[in-house]
């Protein structure tokens, strides 16, 4: 098939417009990291509120947790833990995210060893979820900047 002298430029024409308006909408790796949910996310003081104990003891749990942005934190917590007065307690320890701003968090400082939680945060790292993810334990924790 021959195409016409007129014909040949409108299909150079309408071909480059396709690929740019496909370029246009393919992520580009720029974008991709701007995206992402680096441990910078969390960063500032946060308000955690929450409930959690071991099983068949319940708490209600209110602390403001420090996070630096490079993957540590520390925080006061007040609880009924061991006894049914509230105590105040010293904690520490390290976080990662995940490009998805799903991340897992490591308290160090509780009694009977280290706390394991799975972390979720909003886009914007104003505001998310700890869940615990150690055996025999429920908690869960709000947080908000």
């Amino acid at each position: 098939m021959k195409l016409s002298r007129t014909a040949a430029p409108a299909f150079c024409v309408i071909g480059t417009g396709l690929a740019s308006g496909a370029f246009f909408l393919l992520p580009h790796k720029a974008n991709a990291a701007q995206e992402a949910c680096p441990v910078a996310k969390l960063s500032g003081r946060y308000v955690f509120t929450g409930q959690g104990s071991p099983i068949g003891r319940q708490a209600n749990l209110h602390a403001p947790f420090d996070f630096d942005g490079a993957g540590n934190f520390s925080a006061r917590q007040t609880s009924p833990r061991v006894t049914h007065d509230f105590q105040r307690q010293d904690l520490r320890g390290t976080y990662t995210m995940g490009a998805d701003c799903t991340g897992s968090l490591v308290m160090e400082v509780q009694r009977g060893g280290p706390a394991h939680w799975d972390v979720f945060v909003t886009s914007d790292g104003k505001k998310g979820r700890m869940i615990r993810t150690d055996d025999q334990m429920m908690s869960v924790r709000n947080f908000e900047q």
